[in-house]
């Protein structure tokens, strides 16, 4: 019954991220992607915990007050651990682990959602050109310019985010973990060997 539970909770989990993500969007939006992505993972130790491959796309809309509301969402999400602190090890509560072991495996989704401010100009065509936005820093300088801020990668508190990540058995102990922003629930759970 647990390891039912387990992976009914991973699969909600996983679900919901592009609903969420869906949600948010309006008429007159300006998708961008599909963009192949990869990046280290980092956990709440601050070491990085995994390796992560994914598929990003870019939702932009122009807010009334010369802002714009910029919605990242990852899907295709797969990850590979590397040994150490799990990604919940420094969290607070009992509901977690403290080591990963190396090369684990799993999937994972999600999505951030913040504002960019400080745009010298909006460029729908920027993407065009490979290469230039398959990274968010890379996306918000071609799109927005050189000067423009966007709130999710100027630290917590001014973007929501949620990711869902599932790894099988594999000889893990917790195989769940949400990453999440205080207003989506918070962090909670883990992909942990002990």
């Amino acid at each position: 019954m647990k390891r039912l539970l387990i992976v009914s909770v991973a699969a909600v989990a996983l679900a919901l991220v592009p609903m969420a993500a869906a949600a948010d969007e309006s008429e007159g939006d300006q998708h961008f992607g599909p963009f192949a992505g990869a990046s280290p993972d980092s956990g709440t130790c601050g070491n990085d915990w995994a390796a992560d491959t994914f598929t990003r796309n870019f939702v932009v809309h122009q807010n009334a007050d010369g802002t714009f509301r910029l919605v990242e969402t990852f899907t295709n999400g797969r990850f590979v651990t590397v040994a150490g602190a799990s990604p919940g090890a420094c969290e607070g509560g009992s509901n977690h682990g403290s080591i990963v072991s190396l090369g684990a495996r799993g999937q994972f989704g999600g999505f951030l959602n913040g504002t960019v401010t400080g745009a010298t100009f909006y460029h729908p065509n920027a993407c065009n050109t490979p290469g230039t936005c398959n990274t968010t820093a890379g996306f918000v300088a071609s799109v927005f310019g050189p000067t423009a801020k966007y709130s999710c990668s100027t630290g917590p508190g001014a973007c929501s985010f949620f990711f869902g990540y599932y790894a099988p058995d594999q000889g893990l102990t917790y195989h769940v973990w949400i990453n999440a922003s205080s207003d989506l629930g918070g962090n909670r759970g883990d992909i942990a060997t002990l």
